[in-house]
């Protein structure tokens, strides 16, 4: 395992994922699945093999699989309904959108230390920015998932942000609260730490293999700038 950066002068830059390591929308995935399901149906898509996959993964394999079968204009539908509808349930969790604590404190103290602050969502923009207005946090970069064609754990997303940022990878952190921000942040060459919530059980990260894990944002900062912060 890679060591921690323990130094503030080696921290270029620190990326966050959104909802669950920010802020709370509690986000109704399974209503997601629910209606992407009933539009898979209605294009002849075999819906119940694609419940199998994530949200964002639904949308590209029915995509896929019509643009396959040679069905272009319905695969350009799918895709444009799906997106739409995710679009529709982020935007109303959203509008009820409240700070993880210690979130808006984390993020001042660092830009206050010169730090850069980015956030990678696979969220749409019109949400996200939403939710970052309610909540009382302006990053220095925004990353959601209309600003790249591969979202986490793919990497892309990561280099966006950083290369937006002018950060190196190996002076930089990636925060999250699922495993796919943890394999993002590996895949792209940052250091990684966990943020295991409370509905989380211990092992939750085990896999995905963080640098570090904690149980909340105050270890976060301690983590990354010391004690005296």
């Amino acid at each position: 395992m890679r060591t921690m950066i323990s130094s503030l002068s080696q921290v270029e830059a620190v990326l966050f994922d959104l909802d669950g390591t920010l802020v709370d929308t509690n986000i109704d995935f399974p209503l997601m699945k629910r209606e992407l399901c009933a539009l898979a149906s209605k294009e002849g898509l075999p819906a119940a093999e694609l419940a199998r996959l994530d949200i964002l993964a639904m949308v590209d394999e029915g995509a896929r699989q019509l643009q396959f079968l040679g069905k272009l204009e319905q695969a350009e539908r799918f895709r444009a309904s799906a997106l739409a509808k995710l679009e529709e349930i982020e935007l109303r969790h959203a509008a009820t959108a409240s700070e993880v604590p210690g979130a808006r404190e984390l993020v001042a103290r660092l830009m206050a230390k010169g730090i850069k602050v980015g956030i990678v969502t696979r969220n749409c923009r019109s949400a996200s920015e939403l939710a970052l207005r309610l909540v009382g946090i302006e990053p220095d970069v925004l990353v959601c998932r209309e600003d790249c064609s591969a979202c986490k754990p793919h990497p892309d997303q990561l280099h966006v942000a950083l290369t937006k940022l002018g950060a190196n990878p190996s002076y930089s952190v990636m925060i999250g609260d699922h495993i796919m921000d943890v394999q993002s942040g590996n895949a792209a060459g940052l250091m990684t730490i966990g943020l295991l919530r409370d509905n989380k059980p211990c092992n939750f990260f085990d896999n995905a293999k963080p640098d570090l894990v904690v149980r909340s944002l105050t270890e976060v900062m301690r983590a990354i700038i010391g004690d005296n912060c």
